[in-house]
C-alpha cells in the first residue's frame, strides 16, 4: 500500500462515481443544521494536477471527468458535483481534479469539522500543504485500519465516513470488511461510504457477499461496470450505510446520465443500483 499514489488514476471512472455519491451525501446531511465531521480513511494527495507525470502515464482521467465536464445538463445533483469541480479550475479549463478530502473540504460549512488519514508519506506532506490554512482539518500520518475505530464516536455525534482503500493488499479486502463491522458497532449512526473496485475475482465477489450479509441498517448499493470483457479492473462500487432514505428518488436518474456518458458499449458496461432502506 505504501507504493500506491492516487494519482495515477486520479479523475477515471471510479472516482467520478464515488465522488458523485460523496457529495450527494454531504449535501443531503448538511440539510440539518447540526454540524458534523467527515473523516477520510484514505485520503492521498489531496488534490492532483493534469500535467503531473502521475496522470500522465495512464491518462485515466480521460475515460472519466473529461467525458462530462462540459456536458449541458440540468439534474440538480449532477450539476452541483461538476460546478465544484469547475470551481476549482478557473475559465473551466480542467487543470485540477480534486480528491475526496479536497471536495468535501470545499463543500463543508464553516463549523464543520474534517479528519483525513494518509499511511503514504509524501501524500501525507503533499496532503498537509494542501490544506495547511484550513483549520477545521485535522490530519494523521496514520494507519486507517489501526486508527479509524479510536475516532469513534466522534464528540460532533454525526458523521460521513469515507473507506477507500487501494486493495492492493492481498488481505484487504477482509481488512475493509472487519475494519466497517468494528466501526459501525463503535458508531451505528455513522453515514459509512465504502468505495471497491470491481474484479473478476473470488476475493472481489466475496467482500460484497460479505458486506451484505451483515445486514447493515439503510444500505444503498452502487455498482458501474465499465467492461467486463478483460481480467483488469471492470469497474467499480459503493455501499453506503444509513444512506439518505430519499437516495433512488433523488439520484438514479443523474446516474444514469453519468454511465450513459463513460460506458464503453453497450454490451460490456452496465449499471446496478440497489437500496434497502427501512
Amino acid at each position: 500500500m505504501l507504493s500506491y499514489r492516487h494519482g495515477y488514476h486520479a479523475g477515471n471512472a471510479a472516482d467520478v462515481l464515488k465522488h458523485f455519491m460523496l457529495l450527494y451525501v454531504l449535501d443531503y446531511i448538511k440539510k440539518k443544521d447540526k454540524n458534523f465531521i467527515f473523516i477520510d480513511s484514505h485520503a492521498g494527495a489531496g488534490k492532483y494536477s493534469i500535467s503531473d507525470p502521475y496522470m500522465q502515464k495512464n491518462k485515466e482521467y480521460l475515460q472519466g471527468i473529461v467525458k462530462i465536464f462540459k456536458i449541458n445538463n440540468n439534474d440538480i445533483f449532477l450539476k452541483n458535483y461538476l460546478d465544484l469541480i469547475k470551481s476549482i479550475n478557473p475559465n473551466f479549463d480542467l487543470k485540477i481534479y480534486p480528491g475526496s478530502c479536497y471536495l468535501a473540504a470545499k463543500s463543508l460549512r464553516i463549523n464543520d469539522k474534517l479528519h483525513f488519514l494518509e499511511l503514504h508519506t509524501t501524500e501525507f506532506l503533499n496532503l498537509k500543504k494542501n490544506f495547511e490554512d484550513d483549520s477545521r482539518i485535522i490530519i494523521e500520518n496514520e494507519d486507517s485500519y489501526k486508527r479509524l475505530s479510536k475516532l469513534l464516536p466522534p464528540k460532533e455525534k454525526r458523521a460521513v465516513i469515507l473507506i477507500d482503500p487501494s486493495y492492493e493488499l492481498k488481505d484487504e479486502y477482509n481488512k475493509v470488511s472487519k475494519m466497517l463491522s468494528v466501526c459501525y458497532k463503535k458508531f451505528p449512526l455513522g453515514v459509512y461510504i465504502v468505495w471497491y473496485p470491481i474484479l473478476n475475482n473470488k476475493k472481489s465477489e466475496s467482500f460484497i457477499l460479505n458486506i451484505l450479509k451483515e445486514n447493515y441498517k439503510n444500505l444503498s448499493h452502487v455498482q458501474m461496470i465499465m467492461d467486463n470483457s478483460n481480467d483488469g479492473m471492470q469497474g467499480s462500487g459503493l455501499f453506503i450505510v444509513n444512506c439518505p432514505w430519499s437516495v433512488e428518488k433523488d439520484i438514479k436518474k443523474s446516474l444514469e446520465t453519468i454511465f450513459n456518458y463513460l460506458k464503453k458499449s453497450d454490451d460490456c458496461s452496465k449499471l446496478i443500483f440497489k437500496n434497502n432502506i427501512n
